[in-house]
């Protein structure tokens, strides 16, 4: 394996970080709006909420009166006018997200001189701010979390069943809009769904009946028990909070989405001499199908000579199967690795996450190559052992074959490629 496709690889799955400008962004949409020139609030929620604020201040100025920004770090900049951060919880909900959910409410409660209030919306808002309807309470969230992993389903089901128990989740959050009207600016994250399930549709409208939620639970095997039945009675307790009428005049915008990161990588692969073989904007699923299709789609180019690229862009799930550590960016390096074990050409898979964090905190995503599974073998790692275990990130740490990463203020989904050299 050469260092040179090792160095390509990396930087077309790093390629949108130098290629996208959030502050561009929020300033087009902002325009867009025709909110230039108005006084507003600010509330920023998300992984991504400490950029997106930074970035909105810049474009307004002193146009902004007030602003609250909920992340799950703290914070790294000042701004000129008064700013509230709440630290939450992520990826489970904790008391600071609880905190958050309250003082969101009280927030847009409050007395204000604003015109609008502008949302700024990235994806781990679900977690990190959070109010459940009674009787739902934070550890059922957490069992909520816990079945929907087990079942391998997709975030769109998780974030359904979120709102459908919250009393600011789904759109009922702006009941609670003091200003004339208010705007959503959405970092997509989700796939599946788009921005419509972006933070557990905290600005959009999401009123279910009985037997919609009912259906949800049984996807992710809650037919019945203690928690299908305190989530059926907080849907139906919900129902009178959103018969309450929205006073406000709302719009919801995107600002960045998945199909930016693809592009940029496109482009990277190309100026790098790859032939592109797209795989698209919505991989979701579970991660062997992701790894699956990219088998059939390496089966299928084996005739050419030239260097090509196979890429593409979503979120996978992950059905944890044991206690080992990882994320899905790393098992999919990792499962990728039987699968171009004995390749003759060079090639590499590498996944990676937008955010700068798969699971594990510093983590990135992982790589893998056609001498990953015997390079384990020496070392003692069985590849299907790790996979058993669901634990890629100390298989991979082992090989020093993990992405470092860290906060990137970008939250995109995952890239997820593979580079074959020359033959």
């Amino acid at each position: 394996m050469t260092t040179e496709i090792l160095d390509d690889a990396l930087a077309i799955s790093g390629a949108w970080s130098g290629s996208l400008n959030l502050r561009d962004l929020i300033e087009m949409e902002i325009r867009l709006s025709g909110f230039s020139h108005s006084s507003v609030d600010v509330v920023a929620v998300g992984k991504a909420a400490r950029e997106m604020a930074s970035a909105t201040h810049d474009v307004l100025g002193e146009l902004v009166r007030r602003q609250l920004v909920i992340v799950d770090e703290g914070p790294a900049f000042s701004l000129d006018s008064d700013v509230e951060f709440i630290i939450g919880e992520h990826p489970l909900p904790g008391l600071g997200s609880l905190l958050a959910g309250e003082r969101l409410v009280e927030f847009l409660e409050s007395p204000t001189n604003a015109e609008c209030t502008i949302f700024l919306i990235s994806g781990g808002a679900s977690s990190l701010c959070a109010l459940p309807q009674s009787p739902v309470d934070l550890d059922d969230l957490h069992d909520l979390f816990t079945a929907v992993l087990e079942t391998g389903a997709n975030i769109t089901t998780l974030n359904q069943l979120r709102a459908a128990s919250s009393r600011i989740a789904g759109g009922a959050v702006l009941r609670n809009v003091g200003t004339p009207h208010s705007l959503a600016l959405i970092m997509v994250d989700n796939v599946v769904s788009g921005e419509r399930w972006v933070a557990s549709g905290l600005t959009f409208d999401y009123d279910p009946n009985i037997d919609e939620v009912q259906s949800l639970l049984e996807t992710i095997g809650l037919r019945s028990g203690p928690l299908a039945a305190k989530i059926l009675e907080a849907c139906a307790q919900r129902g009178d909070l959103m018969g309450e009428a929205v006073t406000t005049v709302h719009e919801n915008r995107v600002v960045a989405e998945p199909a930016r990161v693809l592009i940029a990588a496109t482009q990277e692969a190309i100026r790098r001499g790859y032939r592109v073989i797209d795989m698209g904007v919505s991989l979701h699923g579970d991660v062997q199908e992701l790894v699956d299709s990219m088998a059939e789609r390496l089966s299928l180019d084996t005739t050419g000579t030239g260097p090509f690229c196979i890429l593409g862009v979503g979120e996978v799930t992950l059905r944890v199967r044991a206690s080992g550590v990882g994320g899905r960016c790393q098992e999919f390096a990792w499962r990728m690795a039987e699968v171009l074990d004995g390749q003759k050409r060079d090639a590499i898979a590498v996944g990676r996450a937008t955010d700068g964090r798969d699971f594990v905190k510093g983590i990135a995503g992982g790589w893998s190559d056609n001498e990953t599974v015997r390079r384990a073998r020496e070392r003692g790692i069985e590849w299907l052992r790790v996979v058993e275990e669901s634990d890629s990130y100390s298989a991979l740490k082992e090989l020093g074959q993990l992405i470092t990463g860290g906060r990137t203020g970008w939250n995109l989904c995952d890239v997820y490629l593979t580079v074959v050299g020359e033959a």
